[in-house]
């Protein structure tokens, strides 16, 4: 799509978009001169080496060298592709992607997806409109009984499903919406007859939403208890899975990034309750055990994590397989311990928001609760102590500092009554044995994304040749039209100079469009060279670099033709060796100051 999509359009899009905005939505930035800093959103940092220049519109990380433009950071903290960052940034400033031709498949898909967004946002209006109207009176009185005020309700767009059996499907086809399209997204479903009739009738209707706002399917809640079932979601469809959603994740973002984690929940009552009593930070998965695809949504917006399910033993189950997919995925993972029988909602509502905070600050770290939690089916013998400790050694290995690890193997010492020479064996067997820790995010963007260091003169002199280009672009005549092949041996550094000659040739350079025009892996590396201090007298260390690699090339080629005039001399071809030997000595006049 980068070379279908207009370039002058790509660099609208990010003259448009403030990064220092964009990023502060994510990450935690504190100004230091011309530049902000913060601890990076792509690995597990422990003092700020995250920056953003707002002068030069792009972002750098000097502990994993990940870094890029606006289009960078959305693609890797949004796990988005380029298309769809593209697109994300296009809508933030108000601008309309343009029609993209060849590629039918992919307009096709985008308009389907629109199409969804759009019916399952009539169809919001309608239930929550019914909500208010005297056919709610029902739901309304349920919100009352649970300690739902209408405002909350508003914030999330609740409504109402009456018993009418084609409520909806009527009032769409009065909105041009055909009952064959209210089907295909999983709001009508079609009787053994062949007739239409409406999916959700007689609930409370929770609208679910991705994180921007737009919804992608509907929950619904019968009103008493001998309905069933009891909740009644959207059907899986192309546009709708609940196993990559979070209910409230829309309305807890920005709270999430203010207080630097979220609260993890079960249900929908628990996510509003939470809200109502001004815990705005708190997600729920939907009533379903968490899943991988929620734990990456999640992740794009914080890195550290409590998780809050019911204490019941289904609680305590989902809990436990929550806690490895958390960790797993990259995340500090906190367990919030609830009275025995009580869920959120009912415990905030009885102990009040204070005891909500207490139990929250008094969460327990994943490591400790887990071994509480398996110790507490029983530790008389040695073989359940070693069975405990067994089933956590995958949670310690995976912890990522080794004072963290530390800490990890004293605590599971103390609750085993294991001493600390046997859990510490027992963890170097784990991983001795080749049993691998799960992946973390900092590994991930270090491996995909670090500049390599190097101690080679040339790669140096290569990497600084283009960093004076970045910021003297008028240098670029002293290097010459030709140059690319014969100074950069590097591939991803021949493929930037050509980008910064040609962007630089239209107008003059402009980062944007150099961003735009750059492959997504060579981002990272002029994100690092433009961190780089600017030399003083860039002019002169130019010529000094285009030297020591020419006197490098000089040398290299010296030494091929000296090869090449050894196997001559061996096969006896006077010819060959006079003409050697003569360009041998051209090679070392034209270049005695090297040689």
């Amino acid at each position: 799509m980068r070379g279908i999509v207009p370039g002058e359009f790509i660099e609208e899009v990010l003259n448009r978009t403030d990064i220092v905005a964009l990023i502060a939505e994510y990450v935690r930035l504190a100004k230091k001169g011309q530049r902000y800093v913060g601890l990076c959103p792509f690995h597990q940092d422990r003092s700020p080496s995250f920056t953003v220049s707002p002068e030069k519109q792009f972002f750098y990380c000097f502990g994993c060298g990940t870094g890029g433009d606006a289009l960078k950071f959305l693609m890797l903290r949004e796990n988005l592709t380029f298309p769809e960052a593209l697109e994300r940034l296009a809508d933030r400033a108000g601008l309309r992607l343009p029609e993209i031709r060849g590629d039918a498949a992919a307009q096709r898909r985008r308009q389907e997806r629109e199409q969804a967004w759009r019916i399952n946002k009539t169809a919001a209006e309608f239930f929550a409109r019914q909500l208010r109207e005297s056919a709610g009176e029902p739901a309304r009185l349920y919100l009352e009984k649970r300690g739902i005020p209408l405002a909350v309700a508003s914030k999330f767009d609740l409504g109402f499903a009456s018993q009418s059996r084609d409520g909806l499907l009527r009032f769409m086809r009065g909105k041009g919406i055909s009952g064959e399209e209210v089907l295909r997204f999983g709001l009508a479903v079609r009787l053994e007859s062949g007739e239409l009739i409406d999916r959700f009738r007689g609930r409370l209707i929770f609208p679910i939403s991705d994180a921007r706002g737009r919804v992608a399917g509907f929950g619904g809640r019968a009103l008493d208890d001998s309905t069933m079932p009891k909740y009644l979601n959207s059907p899986e469809t192309p546009f709708f899975n609940k196993r990559e959603l979070l209910f409230a994740l829309f309305q807890a973002r920005q709270a999430i990034h203010e207080t630097g984690f979220s609260v993890i929940v079960e249900g929908y009552l628990d996510a509003l309750t939470a809200h109502q009593f001004g815990f705005c930070n708190v997600v729920a998965s939907l009533g379903t055990s968490l899943t991988r695809e929620q734990a990456r949504l999640l992740l794009r917006h914080t890195s550290t994590v409590f998780i809050a399910y019911d204490s019941d033993a289904a609680g305590n189950a989902a809990t436990l397989r929550g806690l490895d997919i958390l960790q797993e995925a990259g995340f500090q993972v906190w367990v919030v311990s609830l009275p025995r029988g009580k869920d959120p909602d009912e415990f905030i509502r009885g102990a009040g928001p204070g005891a909500w905070e207490n139990v929250v600050a008094g969460a327990l770290p994943l490591i400790e609760y887990k071994t509480i939690h398996l110790a507490g089916k029983g530790i008389d013998t040695a073989a359940r102590k070693m069975a405990v400790l067994r089933a956590v050694v995958p949670n310690l290995a995976a912890l990522p500092t080794a004072a963290e690890r530390e800490e990890g193997i004293r605590t599971v010492a103390r609750v085993t009554g294991l001493n600390w020479e046997a859990v510490r064996d027992e963890l170097d067997r784990f991983l001795g044995n080749g049993q691998k820790t799960w992946l973390k995010t900092s590994k991930t963007a270090k491996n995909k994304h670090k500049v390599k260091n190097t101690t080679d003169a040339r790669e140096k002199a290569e990497a600084g040749i283009l960093r004076i280009l970045l910021e003297e672009p008028g240098l670029l005549a002293r290097v010459g039209e030709g140059a690319s092949s014969e100074l950069f041996s590097q591939a991803q550094y021949r493929r930037i100079y050509l980008a910064l000659r040609e962007t630089a040739a239209v107008e003059g350079l402009r980062l944007p469009v150099l961003f735009s025009r750059l492959e997504e892996e060579d981002k990272s590396v002029v994100a690092a060279l433009l961190s780089e201090q600017v030399p003083e007298d860039a002019e002169a260390l130019l010529r000094d670099l285009i030297n020591v690699i020419q006197v490098r090339e000089r040398r290299k080629r010296r030494q091929e033709l000296l090869l090449e005039l050894s196997a001559a001399e061996r096969a006896g071809d006077v010819q060959l060796t006079r003409e050697l030997l003569y360009r041998i000595s051209a090679l070392i006049m034209n270049g005695k100051e090297g040689c």
